[in-house]
Order: structure tokens, then C-alpha cells, then sequence
């Protein structure tokens, strides 16, 4: 992710009121975050902040519990602040790099601003109901989670009633607020999807309104390995190894299909257009080569010259053609996505080979 926009405390993005009216109303979370935005302070430093003042107050409620001893850190204990404010300023960032994208795209929407306005208002705001029934359905498994874990955690760590119940209160408020950056993806992702239908042409000559939202779709995939790959770092999995590798390959896979299917239509389209260049351009290949032996039969030969560089234009713009490149996605997209992926990969096995070694 782009450290600078990150860094940036724009205002409100499209909250107009009659937006609001006539679509929907702001989730909760939106309107936590509009009000955090509007602070004269960097959203970022502000979620940061948030998050050390809890991983603060989790290790004191560790240290007086006893589970730990006092003064002592364990990373364990970062694991639900860290889903609790990594979502939400993750959310905030992809909501700029959004409107970035759509600005970006404009130019290809043959509609007028006002409709432009409403899907800048679509993709920076997410429905009540939704998140609601969202954080609803993973606060389902999150009991389901440490009813599998708990006796574990209770011999790893020798928690106490007290602690234990704070410890679940904690997570639950994280998987609650926490899990709607999975519903803002899938909104999102559906609304690039949905977007790029609309487009009546793509030229294949002018790709950068092309790339614009590839940068949202790959932005989104890295920030589902971030935070798989903070909590790789953070939770010993040896705790829960066969929920935790599940949900780890999960949130893998849906990077990847992040990063993919919601331009997968662009492609297919760039495909058919450069499909339908080639056969034109084959067209004129073969009517020159006729005029060519056309020529040569009827002894003709003064216009072979010029026959001869028109072939060789053609052959030319073939091999333009050809390098015409049909992803929807610079190079660079490309390789910073891969390079993100991997690292959690290389966590998960690193984890798996040191528990191995420890129990030899």
C-alpha cells in the first residue's frame, strides 16, 4: 500500500446527504471513520494509536491476571487489536485509493456525473443492515473458534475465568468490527465488476484508464495477506494448527481471486479487441499479397517496390500488435501483488518447520 495516501487525512469521501437519502445511510463504521477522518489528525497515526492503546490495556489485564508475568510482552496479546483497528484503517485507505481509481476511470463511463457520484458514494460507503448481519454471522465463528481452542489456550497459558472472559469479550468486539473489511472487499470487488460492464469500448492503444482499478483489486489482496501474514507473526499456531491453516489458505485464495476476477471481464474484452485488430490487420495482409501477385502476374513489376513496403508496414504493425498486453494490470501491479503473496506462505511453512523442531 502507498505509504503517502495512507499517511493523508483526506475529508469525508461522497457523503452527500441526498446521496444518503435517496440510497442508503451510512454503516456505524462509517460514520466511525468519517468522524475519525475529519480530526485534525492522520487517520493512520490515530488507528495506531488506538491499537497501542489497547494492546496496552490487553497486557495489563494479562499481567494482573497473572497468565503472564508483569512487564512482560507477549505477541499473542496483539492479535485482536490488530483485527480490531487494522481493518478499519485498511478500509479507510482502499476507500481513497477508490475514488483515485474511479477518477481514473472516468474517461471510459459513458455516463454523466451525477451517476458518477453515486458510485463514488456506492464504493466509499457501505450499507447499516449488511455490516450488521455480517459481523453477526462472524461473530458465529469466532465462538465457534475458541470453543476448539480454549482448552488449549487454558493449558498454554493458564488464564483465568476472569481473564478468559475478557480475553473473549475482546475478541468478540474484534471479529465484529473487524470482519467487515471481508464485506467492504466483496462490495467493493462486485461494484469494479459491475462498473466495467458499463464501459461500451476499450481501446487497447490507451490503456491507462484501463489499469485503474487493478491497483483497488491488487491493493485489496495485499491487504488480506497483511493481515493474515501480522497475524502469522503474532498467534502461535500450534494452538489451533488445523483451523488456523484452513483460514490461512482461505485468505490466500481470496487474494488471489481478488486481484483477478473482478477485472477478469476486462481482459476477456482487451482479448476480443485485439482479436479483431489482428483480423483486420490480416485482412489487408492478404489483400496486399493479392495486389503482390497480381502484380507479378501481369508482369507488372514497377509496383512490387511499393507492394514490398506496405508488407513490411504490416509486418510491423503485427508485432505491435502482438506486444499488446491484454491483463489489466501494469507489470509492476503484478509483481508487488506476487512479492506480497509469498510472504505469508513463507511464514506459515517457517512456523510449521520451527514447531518441528522443537517438539525433536
Amino acid at each position: 500500500m502507498d505509504p503517502q495516501m495512507l499517511m493523508e487525512a483526506p475529508g469525508p469521501i461522497g457523503r452527500p446527504q441526498d446521496l444518503a437519502r435517496r440510497l442508503y445511510p451510512p454503516s456505524y463504521l462509517d460514520r466511525v471513520m468519517d468522524a475519525i477522518k475529519r480530526l485534525p489528525i492522520p487517520y493512520a497515526l490515530l488507528y495506531l494509536l488506538f491499537f497501542l492503546l489497547e494492546s496496552v490495556l490487553v497486557h495489563v489485564v494479562a499481567w494482573l491476571d497473572g497468565w503472564i508475568p508483569p512487564f512482560t510482552f507477549a505477541p499473542i496479546n496483539l492479535l485482536y487489536p490488530v483485527w480490531t483497528w487494522g481493518p478499519l484503517a485498511i478500509i479507510t485507505y482502499l476507500d481513497t485509493v477508490a475514488v483515485a481509481a474511479l477518477s481514473s476511470f472516468r474517461p471510459l463511463l459513458p455516463v454523466q456525473d451525477e451517476a458518477v457520484k453515486r458510485l463514488e458514494y456506492e464504493f466509499t460507503t457501505m450499507p447499516a443492515r449488511p455490516v450488521i448481519i455480517s459481523g453477526m454471522a462472524w461473530s458465529i465463528a469466532y465462538f465457534i473458534f475458541v470453543y476448539l481452542v480454549l482448552d488449549d489456550f487454558y493449558e498454554a497459558y493458564a488464564i483465568s475465568p476472569s481473564g478468559a472472559a475478557f480475553t473473549i469479550v475482546t475478541g468478540w468486539i474484534a471479529f465484529f468490527a473487524g470482519s467487515a473489511i471481508y464485506y467492504h472487499s466483496f462490495r467493493q470487488l462486485r461494484l469494479i465488476h459491475r462498473t466495467v460492464q458499463e464501459v461500451k469500448a476499450f481501446d487497447v492503444f490507451h490503456l491507462d484508464p484501463v489499469y485503474a482499478f487493478s491497483r483497488l483489486t491488487a491493493q485489496t489482496g495485499i491487504a488480506w495477506v497483511f493481515l493474515l501474514s501480522l497475524s502469522l507473526l503474532i498467534f502461535p499456531i500450534q494452538l489451533a494448527a488445523l483451523p488456523f491453516a484452513v483460514t490461512a489458505f482461505f485468505q490466500v485464495g481470496l487474494a488471489i481471486a481478488a486481484f483477478v476476477l473482478p477485472v477478469w471481464s476486462v481482459h476477456q474484452r482487451l482479448v476480443w479487441e485485439k482479436r479483431g485488430l489482428l483480423a483486420k490487420l490480416n485482412q489487408r495482409v492478404q489483400s496486399t499479397l493479392a495486389r503482390l501477385h497480381g502484380s507479378l502476374d501481369g508482369d507488372e513489376l514497377g509496383e512490387v517496390p511499393n507492394i514490398n513496403s506496405a508488407l513490411a508496414g504490416l509486418a510491423a504493425e503485427r508485432e505491435v500488435l502482438t506486444k499488446i498486453p491484454t491483463w489489466p494490470w501494469r507489470v509492476e501491479t503484478l509483481t508487488g501483488f506476487l512479492s506480497a503473496l509469498v510472504l505469508p506462505i513463507l511464514l506459515f511453512l517457517l512456523q510449521l518447520a520451527i514447531e518441528s523442531w522443537l517438539v525433536k
